[in-house]
């Protein structure tokens, strides 16, 4: 507001600068008229110029001096002049602006804080039960370990990228995304899952490219596949197709209920199906919407209980090819 205060001011003084001059122009037009010596004018000039400036820097000295109690007062405190009022005005505009900006911030950090908590309780969980087989004998079966550490390295994963999508600017590096590649890169990452539950990939019409982040999409892949397997049925099948400018992932699992679908995309909510698992932190679809805004894509979801789920990913028209 400091910077706006020259400009209040001269707006201030600028119509008593004219009817100041207006003045001098009168009496000059006077003398002329009546024949006055022009030493008339002269001293009038002298004498009431010196007095006009001090009653100026009075003015402008006071009016700074009020503007800095201004900002150090309440919002009750009255402005006395024109220039306060408008000074006044911009205050608590920006007072305004500033509050709301604080309650942004400590939502987000106390948003962040809350993710924090969750995500290291579910790696220290991961870790804890791999302490607990190392203590309860001299080996551990290697199944045991690959399924904590992946685990863990999951929840690693969406807490880092929660931070990251936090940050202000993200370095994104738009490029096209060969399909096929990604899709298949994903499940071999998954494939542990797959074996262990006993699904069955199936790709369909993958042979597209997309004009996206590959770091971000593969991370929408793999949040939505981790889904489908989560809530698949031992021995289904998930199908990832691609229709209609759209990234399908289907699952044959127990479907999400009409009342949850509302809400799903909601920072921690898990729903009913969450309920059922220790595995679900409500963040994953959360994070795929953030991504998915920030990339110009949508993401869908339809779901049938006792059916199955189906994800979208969908693409502009013109980021296909």
């Amino acid at each position: 507001m400091n910077n706006r205060f020259p400009r209040l001011l001269l707006r201030a003084i600028l119509p008593i600068v004219i009817a100041y001059l207006l003045l001098i122009g009168l009496a000059w037009l006077l003398a002329i008229l009546y024949q006055l010596p022009r030493h008339f004018c002269w001293d009038l000039v002298r004498f009431s110029l010196p007095l006009l400036l001090v009653w100026l820097g009075v003015m402008g000295i006071r009016s700074w001096q009020r503007v800095r109690h201004l900002q150090h007062r309440d919002a009750t405190v009255q402005a006395h002049t024109p220039v306060e009022g408008q000074l006044l005005i911009q205050l608590h505009q920006a007072q305004s602006e500033n509050d709301r900006a604080v309650r942004r911030l400590r939502l987000r950090q106390q948003r962040q804080l809350d993710n924090l908590d969750l995500f290291t309780h579910e790696i220290k969980n991961s870790l804890t039960s791999l302490r607990t087989a190392a203590e309860n004998g001299p080996r551990v079966d290697s199944a045991s370990v690959r399924d904590g550490v992946r685990t863990a390295n999951y929840y690693l994963d969406l807490l880092l990228n929660d931070e990251r999508l936090a940050m202000a600017s993200n370095d994104y590096e738009f490029t096209w995304v060969d399909l096929s590649s990604l899709v298949n890169a994903v499940i071999q990452q998954n494939s542990v899952l797959f074996i262990h539950r006993q699904l069955v990939p199936k790709l369909v019409n993958l042979d597209h490219a997309v004009l996206t982040d590959p770091k971000w999409l593969r991370f929408c892949i793999n949040q939505l596949l981790s889904n489908a397997i989560k809530y698949s049925h031992p021995g289904g099948r998930i199908t990832i197709v691609w229709h209609n400018h759209a990234l399908v992932i289907k699952d044959e699992g127990r479907g999400i209920s009409p009342a949850d679908q509302r809400r799903i995309f909601e920072n921690g909510f898990t729903g009913h199906n969450g309920h059922q698992t220790t595995q679900s932190t409500g963040m994953g679809l959360y994070l795929v919407k953030k991504v998915a805004a920030k990339l110009n894509f949508t993401v869908q979801v339809r779901s049938r209980v006792g059916v199955g789920t189906s994800c979208y990913l969908i693409f502009p028209t013109a980021n296909v090819r």
